[in-house]
């Protein structure tokens, strides 16, 4: 908080700073014009950053974290019905099964590179 009201009245010095450098002549009309109008889009731009941090910062605090919350809680009481445990069931051994055969296949694709490594480095050398 300190440093956003440091924040805050560095603006507002820049802010008079900038005011006090406009012309007020009335042969340097057109310069003044110019000025302003710079003046008003940088003023502009600060405040709308400004104002979009606090509305991410208050949708964060007021919206998203209380509904990530709820979700949680609503996650938690979530139970499976007996259907989709036996399908899941079912599915899990079906891919231990799938898994243990790629086993099985790997160990002997294994054996066989092996093979065929010994077969090519007897035959090189001859």
């Amino acid at each position: 908080i300190p440093q956003e009201i440091q924040g805050r009245t560095g603006i507002d010095r820049t802010v008079t700073k900038w005011l006090y450098d406009i012309p007020t002549e009335a042969h340097r009309i057109d310069e003044a014009v110019d000025q302003v109008q710079l003046l008003v889009l940088k003023v502009y731009s600060h405040i709308r950053s400004q104002v979009c941090d606090q509305v991410e910062l208050f949708a964060e605090s007021f919206f998203k974290l209380p509904l990530l919350r709820r979700l949680e809680e609503d996650m938690i009481k979530v139970e499976l019905s007996a259907v989709d445990k036996e399908g899941y069931r079912v599915r899990r051994e079906k891919l231990s099964r799938e898994g243990a055969a790629n086993q099985q296949a790997l160990k002997e694709v294994r054996e066989c590179l092996k093979v065929l490594s010994t077969f090519a480095l007897k035959h090189a050398s001859v």
